[in-house]
Order: C-alpha cells, then sequence, then structure tokens
C-alpha cells in the first residue's frame, strides 16, 4: 500500500484540531514527542555525560537530529537554544540525589535508608526557603541574556511537576516508599503534606522571578502511581493533587492532565473524583475502558509503544482504527502512543502512524 503523505500540509492542520469533545474539527489531532532516548539511538553520541553536561555539544547534537526530523517528519522536536544555568531542580532541593552514568540518561537517586532519615528529611524540608534553595549563582544574569537571544520572556513555574508517588520513589527510595507508606502513615503523611506545601512554594518563587502567569491547566507526571494501591493512594497522593490543582487549576474549565505510563485501571475511579479532564496511560488499558472511568476525559493515547516501534503497517493501522472506533466518535481522543515513542521506531513507522490518523480520523467526511 501507498502511504503518501506531506507531512508539512499533515501539521498544519493538525494544529485546527485540538478542540476537545467537539467533532467541529477536520480529524482526530496527534501527538508525539521524541526524547533522548530516542535521539541516543538515531544518532552517535561520544558521550551522554558531555551531551548532559556540555551545552555546545548537546545543542550541536539537537541541530543535528532536528535536521533528520525535520527532512524525515515534518517539524523539529530537539532545542536549539538553552539557558546555561538553570533554577535547581524540586526532587534535588527535597533531598533527592542527582545521577549521571555513561550511556544512561540522569536519574534521580535516594540516601534515605531508615525511617529515622525520613523524620530528619521532613525536620529539614519544612523550613526550607524556596528563594534560597531554587537559584544558583548567575542565574538572573543568564535569565536576562537568555530573553536577549530569544527574544522571549522566560516563564516557569505554575503548569508542570512529577507527580507525589513518583517524587516520593526520588526522594525516599522506590522499596522505601513501599513499605514505608503501610508501616509509618504519621510520618508519611508528614512527609507528602510538607512536599506539596513546598511544591507550591517553588511554583510561586518561580512564577513571581518570571513572566509566567496561571494559565489554567496543570499537568502531573506520575509513572510510579502504580505502585499505590487504591487506598494509599487516596491517604498520601489524593491531598497532593487536590490542593495542587485548586492552586494552579482551579476552575471546572481548566486542564488537569495526568500522565502516568503504567498500569493505571486501579486508580481511575480516584482520578475521576479528582476533576482530572486529561490522561495519558500505559498500554495494558484499551481506550473504552478508559473512556468508561473516566467520561470526561480527554484520552490520550493509546496506540502500544512496541506495536508503533515493532509492528508492521498493518498492526499499527488496525491500533489506530481501534481507538478511533473506541473513543473517537466524541471527539475527546488525542491519538498519542500510551506513553512515548520508544527508542530505536522508525521514521517510516511514524509516518505510517501519521498517514493512519490522517485517513480514518476524519470527522469532515
Amino acid at each position: 500500500m501507498d502511504y503518501d503523505l506531506d507531512v508539512e500540509e499533515f501539521w498544519q492542520e493538525n494544529e485546527k484540531c485540538f478542540q476537545p469533545f467537539s467533532t467541529d474539527k477536520p480529524r482526530v489531532p496527534l501527538s508525539f514527542w521524541l526524547d533522548d532516548h530516542y535521539l541516543f539511538e538515531a544518532v552517535e553520541i561520544s558521550s551522554t555525560i558531555k551531551y548532559y553536561k556540555d551545552q555546545e555539544y548537546r545543542m550541536k547534537i539537537h541541530k543535528k537530529m532536528n535536521k533528520i526530523t525535520d527532512r524525515e517528519l515534518g517539524r523539529t522536536f530537539y532545542p536549539e537554544k538553552e539557558r546555561r544555568v538553570k533554577e535547581e531542580r524540586f526532587e534535588v532541593i527535597m533531598g533527592s540525589q542527582r545521577k549521571y552514568t555513561e550511556g544512561g540518561t540522569p536519574w534521580l537517586e535516594s540516601d534515605v535508608e531508615t525511617i529515622d532519615d525520613v523524620k530528619h528529611l521532613n525536620e529539614r524540608n519544612k523550613k526550607l526557603d524556596m528563594e534560597n534553595e531554587i537559584f544558583p549563582q548567575g542565574w538572573e544574569q543568564e535569565k536576562d541574556r537568555y530573553e536577549r537571544m530569544t527574544g522571549e520572556k522566560l516563564k516557569l513555574g505554575g503548569n508542570y511537576s512529577r507527580g507525589p508517588a513518583t517524587m516520593a520513589t526520588s526522594i525516599l527510595g522506590t522499596e522505601n516508599t513501599c513499605v514505608f507508606m503501610m508501616e509509618e502513615e504519621k510520618i508519611m503523611n508528614d512527609f507528602f503534606k510538607i512536599m506539596t506545601d513546598k511544591l507550591i512554594e517553588y511554583h510561586h518563587v518561580l512564577m513571581e522571578k518570571t513572566a509566567q502567569e496561571n494559565d489554567g491547566g496543570y499537568q502531573i507526571n506520575d509513572d510510579n502511581c502504580y505502585l499505590f494501591p487504591p487506598q494509599q493512594y487516596e491517604k498520601y497522593c489524593a491531598p497532593f493533587m487536590e490542593k495542587i490543582f485548586a492552586e494552579f487549576a482551579p476552575t471546572e474549565n481548566d486542564s488537569r492532565f495526568q500522565h502516568s505510563d503504567s498500569s493505571m485501571g486501579h486508580l481511575m475511579p480516584i482520578l475521576r473524583e479528582l476533576g482530572v479532564n486529561g490522561v495519558n496511560f500505559g498500554p495494558d488499558l484499551h481506550p473504552a475502558e478508559i473512556r468508561e472511568a473516566m467520561p470526561n476525559a480527554v484520552i490520550h493515547g493509546q496506540i502500544p509503544p512496541l506495536v508503533l516501534r515493532d509492528g508492521t503497517p498493518d498492526e499499527i493501522i488496525d491500533t489506530v482504527i481501534r481507538d478511533i472506533e473506541a473513543v473517537g466518535g466524541d471527539g475527546g481522543l488525542v491519538e498519542v502512543p500510551a506513553g512515548s515513542v520508544a527508542a530505536g521506531t522508525s521514521f517510516e513507522n511514524l509516518r505510517i502512524y501519521m498517514w493512519a490518523v490522517e485517513k480514518y480520523g476524519r470527522y469532515d467526511n
């Protein structure tokens, strides 16, 4: 079969397709992103540590990759201008350690060993002054330089964070989090409350230092929340979500988005009660199952990343048709991988994915 597609026209039309729960648009919209895992498979990298720590080298790699994706897919995915001095990451301020290893991507690691370590961390963290913790030396000067270079005002804070479960595993350790949430309720309640309050403080400091305003939307990425049984999720994570949404997405018209590319079936009823109205969940969920559990949420999914990477053209097309037939009719579908684009996915398969949405997702036929 001929999968001929004008990629530039595809993205131009795609911009007109994002009205939620409306079929007054040309077709189902499509969205995907390419991350650093994908980049390392697609172009030769002399050192991943150099990539993360040498901005000039990183921008060189990004420009090289962007030329390829612009030719193959009709758009670019990687920034070619970055700040040399950046604000400190929230989880690091709260006690996590940033780690780099050759051949891999950075991750956050905990040095917590016992529940007494959590007690000490709670005492330390509740006294933190975020304005003193966020900005390294030279941040203001780099902010001014970046704004002059790009002609754009820097906007930070108030619209995104990792979720409470994932941040807890980064700060306390995954096994510790699972054990402590079952056995140390009071200390863990204190931990999550302090983390919530400090995250709100963190956002407001960033917003006050930049041109960011509360734009009525908040996204939470919380892959590790699948580790929490519903009772523990309601106890520890739901109060975090409620307070963050009340602060940064307070009205029913605001976006409350949850990305968790994991097994989310057991938590969907709670997320519905929290007012989550946009989701990107893991590939084990059928889109019809998500729609039944969360009738007011725009579903960003639901093609499995390994189908997109390893599947035949027919398998990719059949999965797109499945998504559209299951939930596309109400206008509340954005066709997206159920997670992210897996490293090693060919440009050919991505174009077939785009072609299938273009052909079978139309509302104007």
